[in-house]
């Protein structure tokens, strides 16, 4: 059997990874390019293992220099969002060496790009900003109102992490107005989302919750799962700083499943860090620090070191509620010791 590549790139450049999975349910062979649209596909849907599975497949058969190199990077993405941000990285380096061997420009440029993201989920943000600015200049040149959108996107995050907010926010804001220009609902939506969680760190929950129901109107009509999680996440932070506990309930139970269904356990352990801060704001410290057990062990197999942290500092506020204080003491201590080291400021949004 035989298929159309350039109809397939279409239905992925349309944000229509099911159509691409349903065209190719049925090949049995072992062809590189029909294993990297399979890839592809998955990654879109947020089904990042399967995305994974695929692109191995994919790396098995792949000859071009081109191919090797969208496969290094298509393993890049998907390890950075499933939490494991050095094998991200070791594929993003892998990809900048072979690009820059066969002096590719445009590869060399996403391989940079990709590793400043690894480099953001482990917290080496100082790094990660220098390379994200590299790449900025490099945008600005050609044009590219996608790359400088998911760039403004990126660096923002930064921003949140480093508590400067009102550059991150500058940022959110500039991110979505690329994003406009070239009417990318998907990178919006993103954008919409960073905007809305920098609004709530620092203290405007109201505006926050607004963004994200933006944000929710742009993914449903996409097929992006993660996107919805993501943003049924935050919603579900935002109505829980606001006090709206039952509301917020029913938005974590929605992204719990949801990333359950992609099987993303890194953020199924904020939606549980989340949730247990219902229970506590509930009085129900048990219950908080059953769900709260649970996220440390989603968080303990990944590079996430802000959920971690914020795991551990809710547990030793938990812990010591329950009458525990040599015990509390130890692991919040322990926990703000560690974010100083990692330059994170995550001690500090305790009031979230």
């Amino acid at each position: 059997m035989t298929f159309d590549r350039e109809h397939l790139e279409t239905l992925l450049n349309e944000n229509k990874p099911a159509e691409v999975l349903e065209i190719l349910l049925s090949y049995k062979g072992k062809e590189n390019f029909v294993f990297f649209m399979k890839s592809e596909a998955y990654r879109l849907l947020g089904k990042f293992e399967e995305a994974i599975c695929a692109a191995k497949q994919a790396q098995k058969t792949a000859k071009k220099t081109e191919e090797k190199l969208e496969i290094y990077l298509a393993l890049s993405k998907c390890y950075r969002t499933l939490g494991k941000a050095k094998d991200a990285q070791k594929y993003a380096i892998l990809a900048g060496a072979l690009a820059q061997k066969e002096q590719l420009v445009d590869f060399a440029i996403l391989s940079l790009q990709e590793l400043a993201l690894a480099l953001r989920a482990e917290g080496k943000l100082g790094e990660a900003k220098k390379y994200l600015n590299e790449v900025k200049e490099y945008y600005e040149s050609e044009h590219d109102f996608e790359g400088l959108s998911f760039i403004a996107w990126s660096l923002g995050g930064i921003c949140r992490l480093e508590g400067n907010f009102k550059e991150g926010i500058n940022l959110f804001k500039q991110s979505y107005k690329y994003a406009a220009k070239i009417d990318d609902k998907i990178s919006m939506a993103y954008a919409l989302c960073g905007l809305a969680g920098i609004l709530r760190v620092c203290g405007d929950a109201r505006n926050c919750v607004l963004n994200y129901k933006k944000a929710e109107k742009l993914f449903s009509k996409t097929q992006d799962i993660f996107g919805k999680a993501y943003t049924n996440c935050g919603m579900a932070n935002g109505l829980r700083q606001l006090g709206f506990l039952d509301e917020a309930s029913r938005h974590y139970k929605r992204a719990a499943l949801l990333y359950t269904a992609i099987n993303d356990t890194v953020d199924l352990g904020f939606v549980k860090w989340g949730q247990a801060d219902v229970f506590k704001r509930q009085n129900k410290l048990a219950a908080a620090k059953d769900m709260l057990e649970e996220a440390k062990k989603l968080f303990a197999n990944s590079d996430e070191i802000r959920g971690q942290l914020l795991t551990e500092i809710s547990l030793a506020q938990v812990i010591y509620a329950l009458g525990d204080k040599a015990k509390a003491d130890k692991i919040y201590f322990a926990a703000v010791e560690r974010a100083q080291k990692e330059g994170l400021h995550t001690y500090l949004e305790i009031y979230t």
